[in-house]
């Protein structure tokens, strides 16, 4: 529906553009709102259907919506100021000027936590990578079996033993289990009922001595080997584990004669003679010394 403009001053219809109103010469100022130029006022002449309701034009004389003849003339309707187009779009523009912050007190929040959290994780894992003893690191024998693999032997052992308790092969036979399947405190507690009846037995002492290190007590485990020798000087391991004993207790000098007997008392192709003179050339070297 197009609206009419008509003058303020003699309510005849004008021509958008016109300076002054062709019918009483009143000058019309266009720069001002639509509604408000120089007097001019904007109406939209409407006649309402009394059948229908529906909204028509001013100078309809039948309703566009069910045909039915208008009465009356004029505006039934109070006039109605038509928004104009910028009008229109202004909120639309303020809205969009309005975009959501990037980095919120939320957000910087969430990424600093972020950051915190894998800080933490690196320091973490790199105490763990710390605390992992290197390849560098010797035992004082080869690794054992499988403890789980061995549990179920050393259970029927104990059974046998608990008929028969006496029997210290028996004894010494879940020594070497518990021993393998790195049970150490249980294969300790059977070498020293062993060892209560077979003083003299060396290689049972030096196993012995072995769980010790493994637990980590270097001063019993040198003594069990020391021990060893007494019953027999030329015994091959107890030397060759003294050194590694003495090395990890940072005897430098110690380990370095031990090794140096193993040497001496091995065959010369031997994996034992072999060893000792690679831990020898370890122990001389400045990277060693200065660990």
């Amino acid at each position: 529906m197009k609206p009419r403009i008509l003058c303020a001053e003699c309510a005849k219809e004008i021509q958008v553009g016109e300076e002054k109103c062709p019918h009483c010469g009143t000058v019309i100022d266009w720069t001002s709102a639509p509604d408000e130029v120089g007097g001019v006022e904007a109406h939209v002449e409407v006649r309402t259907c009394g059948k229908c309701g529906s909204e028509n034009t001013g100078d309809a004389q039948y309703c566009g919506t069910c045909g039915a003849k208008l009465q009356g003339g004029g505006s039934q309707t109070p006039p109605r100021r038509q928004s104009s187009k910028a009008e229109k779009g202004k909120g639309s523009k303020k809205k969009e000027a309005e975009p959501n912050p990037l980095f919120s007190w939320k957000v910087i929040f969430a990424f600093m936590g972020i950051l915190l959290i894998l800080v933490v994780a690196v320091e973490l894992f790199s105490k763990r990578d710390e605390q992992q003893p290197t390849q560098g690191d010797n035992t004082a024998a080869p690794m054992p079996a499988s403890s789980i693999q061995l549990a179920g032997q050393i259970s029927e052992l104990e059974k046998q033993l608990a008929s028969s308790p006496d029997d210290m092969q028996l004894v010494l036979k879940l020594a070497n289990v518990s021993h393998d399947g790195r049970f150490f405190d249980k294969a300790i507690m059977y070498y020293k009922k062993y060892l209560d009846k077979n003083l003299k037995d060396a290689n049972a002492r030096v196993d012995l001595g072995i769980c010790y290190f493994e637990k980590g007590d270097n001063g019993e485990a040198e003594q069990q080997m020391l021990t060893a020798l007494k019953y027999d000087p030329k015994h091959l391991q107890a030397h060759f584990n003294l050194g590694i004993v003495c090395l990890k207790q940072r005897k430098m000098q110690e380990a370095s004669d031990w090794f140096k007997k193993t040497i001496d008392l091995a065959p010369p192709n031997s994996d034992i003679a072999q060893q000792a003179k690679q831990f020898l050339e370890q122990h001389s070297s400045p990277l060693i010394q200065n660990k």
